[in-house]
């Protein structure tokens, strides 16, 4: 996702490539057909064509990150708190390109710049540490005031017991979010519950065209060993209350997806109370979570009261400054 000089060398290179190409094809069938000859102006759209994304997130990647983002993030996101300062500037830019390109629409609800950048910090946590990641199937996410039933509704005589879905049939490349559930997941810490990272968890699941409970990209000795033991688990889920959520135990899809809630949420809990599980999940994801989230979030994401220094070194009140933009949806 994010343009590195060696990137964007390959991305011009390879445009400039195409398109030379194209214009050199074009010339030679004009030589026999002169109507083809109109064909050479194909290549600076080819070349336009090829480097336009590029481009577009080298402009996002320079601009400044907004003060309001940035104390949205310290004050609600454990992960981003725990962090270096150098893993810190990776992840403010991750969010700015996933907020470009990635539209958030409220269904019945106001969406303000709190609901945009936890939504954001769901889709960059559990790929934080993969190289050009991209949610290429993901077009949009639409958070809703309230749970929802099978039908995408929030009113009705059905049961409104979902939080959260990726969308399929004609909703395919659309998420849907509960925006109180979204809030509770980074409100309350070390609960194993985060409805933002399980549906993100569920794209990066689905990343190989299928929702299986394996996500590309797992070494193959992991991914078998994590086969082995979710059909185990499967097969004979826990007769006693168990510390995985019984949600997990509904098909190969949710156990994943709860158990990265789990791992990005109690980290050091699953690796006390399953070391095996603990470690495959590690390796999945590249990252040892238990190692340097447990203290943070322990201690909570850092609040910051209405009357203290705004964060963003404007010399004002928070609650004068960043926490009146965040609530009228004021990105600077």
């Amino acid at each position: 996702m994010l343009v590195t000089p060696a990137t964007n060398r390959y991305n011009r290179y390879s445009a400039f490539a195409l398109a030379a190409v194209a214009t050199v094809a074009a010339a030679v069938l004009g030589f026999f057909y002169p109507w083809c000859l109109a064909g050479v102006l194909l290549g600076p759209v080819v070349y336009w064509w090829l480097r336009r994304r590029c481009l577009r997130r080298l402009h996002v990647m320079a601009q400044p990150f907004p003060r309001v983002w940035e104390t949205i993030l310290r004050s609600r996101v454990a992960y981003f708190n725990a962090l270096s300062d150098e893993q810190r500037d990776r992840f403010r830019q991750l969010v700015k390109i996933f907020l470009d390109e990635t539209r958030i629409t409220g269904i019945q609800t106001d969406v303000d710049e709190t609901t945009r950048v936890l939504v954001a910090a769901s889709a960059i946590i559990p790929v934080f540490h993969f190289e050009n990641w991209e949610y290429s199937t993901l077009g949009e996410v639409l958070i809703y005031p309230g749970s929802f039933d099978h039908r995408y509704r929030t009113d009705g005589d059905s049961p409104r017991n979902t939080l959260g879905m990726v969308g399929v049939g004609h909703l395919r490349g659309v998420m849907i979010l509960s925006k109180p559930a979204l809030l509770t997941g980074f409100n309350i810490t070390t609960d194993k519950n985060n409805v933002g990272i399980h549906e993100f968890a569920h794209l990066v699941d689905g990343a190989d065209g299928a929702i299986d409970g394996i996500p590309p990209g797992v070494p193959p000795e992991v991914a078998r060993a994590w086969i082995e033991w979710v059909g185990e688990e499967l097969i004979e889920p826990p007769k006693k209350r168990s510390h995985i959520r019984p949600y997990a135990y509904t098909n190969k899809a949710e156990y994943f997806a709860v158990l990265v809630e789990y791992f990005f949420e109690a980290p050091d809990t699953l690796e006390r109370k399953n070391p095996e599980l603990y470690r495959m999940l590690a390796k999945m994801f590249r990252q040892d979570t238990a190692r340097f989230l447990p203290g943070v979030a322990r201690r909570g994401a850092r609040r910051i009261g209405r009357n203290s220094r705004c964060p963003c070194g404007s010399g004002k009140k928070f609650k004068k400054c960043c926490l009146r933009r965040a609530v009228q949806g004021v990105p600077i």
